[in-house]
């Protein structure tokens, strides 16, 4: 079981992502508000992964990308967008995403996805 932080503007997704995610015994802290991530992400709470939506206001997900890889540079960063693009994808796996996935997301595709972003190394 990992501990997710999901970070979204739409509150319908942050439910969608909490009740696929919970499917799997995955904990989600779901998160509106990109100023709020920011101090998650400096916190001491236990953290596996974040899930950021790339398109939001006044902090954005790739500003919380770019934090995250400076504060938890282990730890994996998914983008979700419904804006896809192979530029942008491009962008932020450059800038340390572990993967890009577009909205609507089907519930295996995230599922999947976070599976492999939080399963340990294998020797």
């Amino acid at each position: 079981m990992a501990r997710i932080l999901a970070v979204d503007d739409e509150p319908g997704i942050l439910l969608i992502m909490k009740a696929v995610l919970g499917t799997q015994k995955h904990e989600v802290v779901s998160i509106q508000d990109g100023n709020k991530a920011l101090e998650i992400l400096d916190s001491d709470e236990k953290l596996d992964c974040m899930i950021s939506d790339v398109r939001m206001d006044p902090v954005n997900g790739i500003e919380l990308l770019q934090h995250a890889k400076k504060v938890r540079p282990s730890m994996p960063v998914i983008m979700v967008t419904a804006f896809y693009s192979n530029d942008a994808s491009e962008t932020a796996r450059g800038m340390g995403a572990f993967g890009y996935i577009s909205k609507p997301f089907k519930a295996d595709e995230l599922i999947s996805l976070v599976k492999r972003a939080t399963e340990p190394a294998k020797n």
